[in-house]
């Protein structure tokens, strides 16, 4: 048998993503500025005012900034809802693989990864449901 199909056996049933596009590369983004990120993912649908700095929603990954100090700090990544609630999620957000520091049945939390001061995966129904990113400001 081939090494490479059996890599990619072995890939498919020890629970890992494996080959997927990532659904939005959250190193590329944070502590980029509003100007930025459009770029990287489009122009926002819309933006507003909120308590921590300037809010925007855009449609790539139905993915939400706030802008802290006019950087991208806090990113909340909704259209997850088809991807396994999995330590292999951060993959798809351009991370490398790692397990959490934190987990139960309904959570998986990064505590720091990669520069990041967190990251938690939040389960759905069956499938993830949300990730949030906290990059800089706790």
């Amino acid at each position: 048998m081939n090494k490479n199909l059996l890599l990619v056996a072995s890939l498919c049933f020890s629970g890992m993503v494996q080959a997927e596009e990532v659904v939005i590369d959250i190193p590329a983004l944070v502590g980029k500025d509003k100007a930025e990120v459009s770029k990287l993912i489009g122009a926002p649908l819309s933006c507003g005012p909120s308590k921590h700095g300037e809010k925007c929603q855009f449609t790539k990954a139905e993915t939400e900034i706030v802008f802290i100090n006019g950087k991208a700090d806090w990113i909340t990544i909704e259209g997850i809802d088809d991807k396994p609630f999995a330590d292999s999620i951060i993959q798809l957000l351009g991370l490398k693989a790692q397990k959490p520091s934190f987990s139960n049945a309904f959570e998986k939390r990064w505590e720091p990864l990669q520069g990041l001061l967190s990251v938690s995966l939040f389960k759905g129904n069956s499938n993830s449901d949300y990730v949030y990113v906290k990059a800089y400001t706790k």
